[in-house]
């Protein structure tokens, strides 16, 4: 593979641990402040719906967890890439292309978490 085509192969992996990192700190933030409603005096009859948000930052979790490691083995490949005389290409356009799908869907889920449960805080406190 093409030096030139690896660097930014290495550069795209970057920016993902990047967005990784950024979610994992939202949803950091979003556990938090569910953590302070709770503390204040909150409707204990809404306590289901809190639960509810509470499991799916702990998925969100499960997920980011999930992806840092598929990124882990992505860069592997790219380091492996580097040092052999192309025969991985397949594996690397394979793993980039499920990469690239898997990090859309989990950031447009974590915004998409994250208003939900703002506008449901707006209007339960």
């Amino acid at each position: 593979m093409p030096e030139l085509k690896l660097r930014q192969l290495q550069y795209e992996s970057d920016a993902w641990k990047r967005l990784l990192g950024f979610i994992t700190d939202e949803n950091i933030h979003q556990k938090n402040r569910l953590s302070e409603i709770l503390k204040d005096e909150f409707d204990k009859n809404l306590l289901d719906e809190v639960e509810n948000f509470q499991t799916r930052f702990v998925r969100e979790d499960n997920l980011i967890y999930l992806l840092r490691n598929e990124l882990a083995g992505y860069d592997k490949l790219l380091v492996r890439e580097a040092f052999e005389d192309g025969a991985l290409s397949r594996e690397v356009n394979t793993k980039l292309k499920k990469l690239r799908a898997d990090i859309v869907e989990a950031e447009k889920e974590f915004s998409k978490l994250k208003s939900e449960f703002n506008n449901y805080l707006l209007e339960n406190i």
